[in-house]
């Protein structure tokens, strides 16, 4: 799942991992930030958060470091 593609359609992007896992489509799925069962990790501020592009390029700010890593999986056109 590209995250771009998530933030962009989620419905599209979610539809197609729950059909590739088998796996029935859940409105609540749109909605992960609704769900009021506990979170005990360090992202429990951003599940609580809808699905948003806040920070969609932040990976920019380590852009000259990633050069190992293009080369290791490709550029995936960013």
């Amino acid at each position: 799942v590209q995250h771009e593609a998530l933030v962009a359609e989620p419905e599209r992007e979610i539809g197609a991992l729950l059909a590739h896992c088998r796996l029935p489509f859940e409105p609540a799925c749109l909605a992960p930030h609704e769900n009021s069962r506990a979170v005990r990790t360090a992202s429990s501020e951003q599940v609580r958060r809808p699905i948003n592009a806040d920070a969609l390029y932040h990976w920019r700010n380590f852009e000259r470091w990633m050069d190992p890593f293009v080369a290791a999986i490709g550029n995936l056109e960013i």
